[in-house]
């Protein structure tokens, strides 16, 4: 989606500023409704997007995600996929996990926000398992142009700088734990997944399989997310598979090559 980087804040935020008469927000409301979704898991890869779940996302780009962490806490199937990668409020994983060095750079997750139809979305809550595995979280995220170097906290940092003392004051979305901390200008609401169970939650994380790693690293190659983000992925610790280094890949190619047959 080769769209400049302005064009892409003001389609996420386009459908949450509806016009203030009764006519204009009965012409809003005929409209199909968006979502804006915050990948940070597989979903980062567009080909899982479109061929593994045959999504066309309307648009994407990098985002950050301030205050939360991600772990790997969705657990899988043992010695095939192990697990499944979720993000977690940073006030709620403490020294829950055994590898804590995870996402304590400012405490930040970076991934991909789309913006979906509400067919696709529905898809994406679908196939992730919400509501046993998954829950919806509502949060904010900064959208970037990723460069593969800092550009993600560079506009993290500056939307934090440009929050006003009434901003923060001042809640967009109820519930939502990075809000105050954030520029309504340079971020925008999103959903995203955490685990499901508090058990979960409160637990350590999973090793994830080598395979469904490197979908998570194709996604962020992709996209040209933060460097430190990348070598974070790169060097995170893989947990046993009883065969090769798990299916997440596989699948993945699969799915491709069914596409590009049809």
């Amino acid at each position: 989606f080769p769209l400049p980087f302005a064009v892409f804040l003001l389609l996420f935020k386009s459908s949450s500023n509806l016009p203030t008469c009764a006519t204009c927000h009965a012409i809003a409301n005929s409209k199909p409704k968006t979502y804006n979704y915050f990948a940070f898991g597989s979903n980062m890869a567009s080909s899982t997007m479109i061929n593994l779940r045959n999504i066309s996302p309307l648009a994407s780009t990098a985002a950050v995600l301030p205050r939360h962490s991600l772990r790997f806490n969705i657990p899988g199937v043992r010695g095939v996929e192990p697990s499944s990668a979720a993000v977690e409020p940073a006030t709620d994983v403490k020294n829950n996990s055994e590898n804590s060095d995870v996402g304590t750079e400012e405490q930040v997750v970076h991934g991909v926000l789309y913006k979906l139809t509400e067919e696709d979305f529905g898809i994406i809550c679908r196939t992730e398992g919400v509501p046993l595995a998954y829950s919806l979280h509502r949060c904010r995220v900064v959208p970037y142009d990723g460069d593969g170097k800092a550009a993600g906290v560079d506009a993290m940092r500056r939307a934090m700088s440009m929050s006003t003392e009434s901003e923060r004051r001042t809640k967009i979305i109820p519930n939502d734990e990075n809000d105050e901390q954030l520029s309504r200008k340079f971020s925008v609401p999103a959903f995203t997944l955490r685990a499901a169970r508090k058990g979960w939650r409160a637990g350590g994380d999973i090793p994830p399989s080598t395979s469904y790693l490197n979908v998570l690293i194709r996604g962020a190659k992709e996209f040209a997310l933060d460097a430190s983000y990348l070598e974070m992925l790169e060097n995170f610790p893989v947990g046993k598979t009883w065969f090769g280094n798990g299916l997440a890949e596989e699948m993945l190619r699969v799915a491709e090559q069914q596409n590009k047959n049809l």
